[in-house]
């Protein structure tokens, strides 16, 4: 067997494990929605929103609660994360790239704040105030946040292919907000923040991708991304958190409830492995398959979620959602297939498309 052969066969085991570990990023991201939901009826998430309704209004309720539980997710993650470069003895690499790669810190950073305030926080204010399949299909426009900023700062250019994506994930967002706003606006039962809450969710995830991307050019991955959550919880609970307690918030009085709540910490660990393991995934699936296919599988996590919701709640979206959820799938398939020869695509280099 000569080096070429030997190398044709190394590249389809990593684009095989690519697609793989883009399957469990799409399961464990769609699942992901089933524990953020249920957060929102249990104690002592339910009770901080009471509490805080009573003497605030509704809407700070549903912002301080979205608060509390994205800081939980953001804190459980960290811990599965933790584990994980335990078992993979990483901790060597971690001191390095805080040490010796100062310039990824700034990425690494950036990448928290779109991700945790902006993208997951947006994502919970979705699921409180439009229900998780909502929020689960709104967040699958990110890859178009993505593409277009790749095309502005990367020089990455557009094929026709890749233009008829984006028009059709566009058709399917105004299905999702356009058409379902009329009727909440017609029932009298708008919920704008969860509207709000899709769009934080899409371009912070679309941000995130863009300058995580380049932190990880110069860095480890796995411990690059453990390092990006760490940030992550840093922001929750030693900036935001304390900021509300000092404003008269109670919020520090339910997170011992968290973790001595056997119902709450189950659904909060449950989450969080979701989050963590997901988050694993996409960043190995990612120098494996590239930017653009990883994306697309990750795409199918709405669908899981509208799986999971209907077989664990008996929750059916509605019909603009699932008719959305469709589009932009069509629209991803549309923007990120690309033919075989293309599909050696690896981190740092451009995607070709077809």
């Amino acid at each position: 067997m000569d080096a070429e052969e030997m190398r044709r066969i190394n590249h389809r085991k990593k684009v095989r494990y690519g697609y793989m570990m883009g399957v469990f990023l799409a399961l464990l991201w769609g699942f992901w929605y089933v524990p953020g939901s249920l957060m929102w009826v249990i104690e002592p998430f339910i009770n901080l929103y009471e509490a805080v309704e009573l003497t605030h209004g509704e809407i700070p309720a549903m912002l301080v609660t979205a608060v509390l539980i994205s800081a939980a997710n953001a804190l459980l993650a960290t811990i599965v994360l933790l584990i994980w470069n335990i078992h993979l003895r990483k901790f060597r690499e971690m001191r390095r790239t805080i040490v010796e790669l100062k310039a990824v810190q700034k990425y690494l950073i950036a990448a928290a704040v779109f991700a945790g305030p902006m993208a997951v926080f947006g994502s919970y204010l979705a699921t409180g105030f439009a229900g998780a399949a909502f929020s689960a299909v709104a967040a699958l426009a990110f890859p178009v946040v993505g593409t277009i900023l790749t095309t502005k700062f990367a020089g990455q250019r557009l094929s026709r292919r890749a233009v008829a994506g984006i028009l059709t994930i566009v058709m399917g967002c105004i299905s999702i907000y356009a058409i379902g706003l009329v009727e909440e606006i017609t029932s009298g039962r708008m919920q704008l923040l969860g509207y709000v809450g899709g769009l934080m969710a899409v371009f912070g995830w679309g941000l995130e991708g863009l300058v995580i991307a380049k932190g990880m050019d110069i860095s480890e991955p796995d411990a690059a991304f453990h390092l990006k959550m760490l940030s992550e919880t840093g922001i929750w609970w030693i900036i935001i958190i304390p900021i509300l307690a000092l404003a008269g918030i109670p919020i520090l009085e339910y997170v011992i409830d968290i973790f001595t709540n056997p119902a709450a910490l189950l659904v909060v660990t449950c989450s969080g492995f979701a989050f963590g393991y997901c988050t694993i995934c996409y960043y190995k699936a990612y120098p494996m398959i590239g930017a653009g296919r990883t994306m697309g599988l990750s795409a199918l996590n709405a669908m899981v979620a509208m799986v999971f919701l209907f077989v664990l709640t008996g929750s059916t979206p509605a019909w603009t959602v699932v008719i959305g959820g469709v589009l932009v799938v069509i629209g991803l398939v549309l923007m990120f297939y690309e033919k075989k020869e293309n599909l050696e695509s690896i981190r740092g280099e451009q995607e070709a498309v077809a």
